[in-house]
């Protein structure tokens, strides 16, 4: 219960600064363009709070705290385009202008809380690849277990976040990665790899840095089981904390990763495990149960036991910049920010990227809560990224978003004439019934993470 209410609070203060200053790109530039903006709304519905400012507009906060919305005199009424302050009776350029303030000062919001970050310090994860997974595009581009990630996409790579970065807009980008590594403390090697990653398919919520075939390294992975779950499959098979399984169908396993990914393609098949104990070996055949990931968003095959690490605090550090390399630090994740949403979108609607990825304010108020739990840091990095989120995504070309709007001024533009009120009625409409559907979607998923 109090996980849920921090959740909901941190959410509520990340949708209020976000939510306000999107309104506020819109407000500012209507009164730069001298239109009359008539009610500044935090939220839809019914009105809860108002007050009449000495402008004359009318400020509120509203019931459904989803959004919130500038009216402007004659936004939706084409029978005042010649009043003073009207929206209509405003240029193209202008009006323009005002709808895409809103997202635009969403980036611009995204590129300070960045800047902030930068300054304050990160702290970040040295990016030492403990396992090339078999098989895997990195695995075929010869990549070794246990080296040390220092270039990615031809830019330093001091962070795991670097390099995610990197590989997230090669997958959407849908072409290759070019990494380059040195041994880390004795294993791995040096080399540069370019990684093929056009045919990456991200389902559900998978890691899309696993997928290519790289799992993070916090320390050392025990071959040792650390547990057995009482009644699990490995229970019921005899294993024992302190067994090594040595080999699964024959193939032998010298690292758990192997275990680990023999477990995770089986589909729930029995396999022949090969155990080691006190120095004598012995065969037992397992059956992995199907368990639902929240993780994931699916049922994955496990068997109930795990092992143990031990972290090497050698791999964490802080990285600070100048204020002159804080700004292009910034500037740089705003923009590959900005452009992952919108090639992730492009993805998403050609069907590379798997609906089940599309999150609502369910994960996005989870996010906000465990942000917040980890730190100031954390939280405004979450906050640019949810901004650039809303910013980029408010640009689509859906009726009742910006971009649906941007899309009426362009046709107008070149047509010399806005659509007529019924074709913006049905276009409205369907972008309503889109909408709907898609935060539907994501409040399912959410629920399935539940």
């Amino acid at each position: 219960m109090l996980a849920f209410i921090w959740n909901l609070a941190f959410f509520a203060i990340a949708l209020g600064i976000l939510v306000t200053v999107h309104e506020a790109g819109h407000f500012a530039a209507a009164k730069f363009c001298k239109v009359k903006v008539q009610r500044f709304s935090i939220g839809f519905g019914k009105v809860l709070i108002k007050h009449t400012g000495r402008d004359g507009c009318e400020y509120a906060v509203s019931a459904i705290p989803l959004g919130g919305y500038v009216k402007m005199l004659g936004e939706n009424d084409h029978r005042v385009t010649h009043e003073e302050g009207s929206f209509r009776g405003k240029s193209l350029k202008q009006r323009a202008f005002i709808i895409a303030a809103g997202p635009l000062c969403n980036v611009i919001l995204a590129f300070v809380l960045y800047v902030i970050v930068n300054l304050m310090g990160v702290p970040a994860l040295l990016p030492v690849a403990s396992d090339v997974i078999p098989g895997s595009p990195a695995a075929r581009a010869g990549m070794v277990s246990g080296s040390l990630i220092t270039e990615a996409g031809g830019a330093p790579a001091p962070s795991w976040s670097e390099v995610s970065m990197e590989l997230v807009s090669a997958v959407t980008g849908g072409g290759t990665l070019e990494l380059k590594t040195v041994p880390w403390k004795g294993q791995g090697a040096e080399g540069t790899y370019s990684i093929d990653v056009s045919r990456l398919y991200i389902e559900g919520r998978e890691d899309p840095v696993e997928l290519m075939g790289l799992r993070r390294s916090n320390g050392t992975v025990h071959n040792e089981l650390s547990m057995v779950q009482p009644g699990s499959p490995a229970d019921q098979a005899g294993l024992k904390s302190g067994d090594q399984i040595t080999a699964v169908n024959g193939v032998a396993t010298p690292v758990w990763y192997r275990v680990f990914d023999a477990v995770r393609r089986s589909g729930g098949r029995t396999l022949d495990f090969t155990v080691q104990r006190e120095g004598k070996l012995y065969e037992s055949q397992i059956t992995p149960r199907m368990v639902y990931s929240k993780d994931l968003g699916r049922e994955i095959p496990q068997i109930g036991a795990g092992v143990s690490s031990t972290p090497d605090p050698d791999l964490m550090h802080e990285i600070s910049y100048s204020f002159s390399g804080a700004v292009a630090k910034a500037a740089k994740d705003t923009w590959r920010m900005s452009r992952l949403v919108a090639q992730a979108c492009v993805r998403l609607i050609s069907g590379a990227v798997s609906a089940e990825a599309v999150s609502g304010p369910i994960a996005i108020a989870k996010g906000a809560g465990e942000s917040a739990a980890s730190g100031a840091v954390f939280f405004i990095s979450f906050l640019a990224v949810i901004s650039v989120n809303l910013g980029i995504l408010n640009l689509l070309p859906i009726p009742v978003l910006d971009g649906g709007q941007l899309m009426f001024i362009a046709y107008e533009a070149v047509k010399g004439r806005a659509p007529s009120g019924r074709i913006q009625y049905a276009l409205t409409l369907m972008g309503v019934s889109i909408l709907l559907g898609l935060m539907m979607l994501a409040v399912f998923n959410d629920i399935r993470g539940l």
